[in-house]
């Protein structure tokens, strides 16, 4: 999760103000994806020949106002 927080920082310097959620569960961001339940389905979509975009997992991303600055 840290490498995903650190390319978005790029484009929002507070994304460390946010908390991370999927599936209505707050993320660890000490963990993985998989760790954190997030599954890669790819392999299920190849073995079920369909294409791996038919279906995206989203991390929503809420903001803390916590009056952090950049």
């Amino acid at each position: 999760m840290h490498e995903i927080l650190e390319r978005y920082l790029k484009y929002n310097q507070h994304a460390s103000s946010y908390t991370w959620k999927y599936d209505g569960k707050v993320l660890d961001m000490d963990k993985t994806l998989e760790e954190n339940g997030i599954r890669d389905d790819d392999n299920d979509f190849d073995r079920l020949k369909m294409r791996d975009d038919s279906y995206l997992q989203s991390i929503m991303l809420y903001y803390n106002d916590d009056l952090t600055e950049a």
